[in-house]
């Protein structure tokens, strides 16, 4: 089914740069759906805070499950009652029309832009939420404070660390950063556990 050109320009005036990453990021990976509303927030807040020119546009603040952007919400909202964004359970998808317009809204982006899209998705949206949290606390602990879920992640740090790395999601010294451990001391976990050390995750 065609979407109609016009039709595509009049939504295009509706498209600020948050909408705009949204749906460059529901585009990415053959328009796999975020796992839900939690992933979004995570992986836009690592998209946005990755480009110099939106910082204006950050209004992350630390929440109950770490950075969260009332922005966001209200983009994701205003995308879905615009028949661009669906939800199906959890899952945040594409339209047909939201694809069409995703594929547009890609012509004009930069390659470094789409590839920051794409590597953030492919990083992070295939995690449980408690990989997703443990990357994101301790990657930026300043948006940890106001967290309902940090004591527990902060004990089960070495194992959560320890699932990321075997995922090949994290480099060693970021396994480390994760775990709370000296890298000598994440690699003695590693022997122990009769996992390899990888070259370049």
């Amino acid at each position: 089914m065609e979407i109609n050109a016009d039709k595509i320009k009049m939504k295009l005036r509706e498209i600020d740069p948050i909408k705009a990453y949204i749906l460059l990021l529901l585009r990415e990976k053959n328009f796999e759906a975020v796992k839900g509303k939690l992933w979004l927030q995570k992986e836009m807040f690592i998209i946005l805070s990755n480009l110099d020119k939106l910082k204006n546009f950050l209004d992350f603040e630390p929440y109950f499950f770490g950075p969260h952007s009332e922005s966001v919400d209200v983009a994701l909202e205003q995308l879905e009652k615009s028949g661009l964004v669906r939800f199906e359970g959890n899952k945040i998808s594409l339209t047909h029309e939201g694809e069409g317009l995703a594929n547009v809204l890609a012509s004009k982006a930069s390659s470094e832009n789409i590839e920051l899209v794409r590597e953030i998705k492919e990083l992070l949206n295939d995690l449980s939420k408690d990989e997703l949290l443990a990357f994101v606390y301790f990657t930026f602990p300043e948006m940890t404070k106001e967290s309902l879920e940090i004591e527990n992640i902060k004990r089960r740090r070495k194992k959560l660390a320890l699932k990321l790395y075997r995922k090949g999601k994290i480099s060693l010294a970021k396994a480390a950063e994760i775990s709370g451990l000296s890298i000598e001391e994440f690699m003695s976990i590693l022997r122990k556990e009769q996992i390899g050390v990888q070259i370049n995750p």
